[in-house]
């Protein structure tokens, strides 16, 4: 037979494997996602936009650079480039910020709906 604190655990915890957590406020020990709203502030946020969008230009421009000085890179050494830096920072910081390495998308989606950011 089931008691009410087991109830009330399966409870919370079916609602934790749909990705909705029952009570902003409460801390648990085990089970932190570093990705949900609660834990994730809005400094560490903007941090990861700041580190994404600058290796997305750091290694997209720097390729284009490189290609044209040198002539080493070629065109699809340039769009493997940019590919491969935005699959990189996605996997890298995605998770935190939403992955929009664009300071103008970001702006946008702050100012249109605060809840976005």
């Amino acid at each position: 037979m089931a008691t009410k604190a087991e109830g009330i655990q399966e409870e919370e915890m079916s609602s934790m494997e749909k990705g909705v957590s029952p009570s902003p406020f409460r801390t648990y020990d085990i089970l932190h996602n570093c990705s949900s709203n609660y834990v994730v502030t809005l400094a560490q946020k903007v941090i990861a936009e700041v580190i994404g969008t600058y290796f997305v230009v750091f290694a997209g421009c720097g390729s284009v650079a490189v290609n044209k000085i040198y002539g080493s890179v070629t065109s699809p050494g340039v769009c493997v480039t940019w590919g491969l830096i935005v699959m990189v920072m996605i996997y890298s910081v995605g998770h935190i910020s939403g992955a929009r390495f664009d300071p103008a998308v970001t702006t946008t989606f702050g100012q249109l709906s605060p809840v976005l950011i």
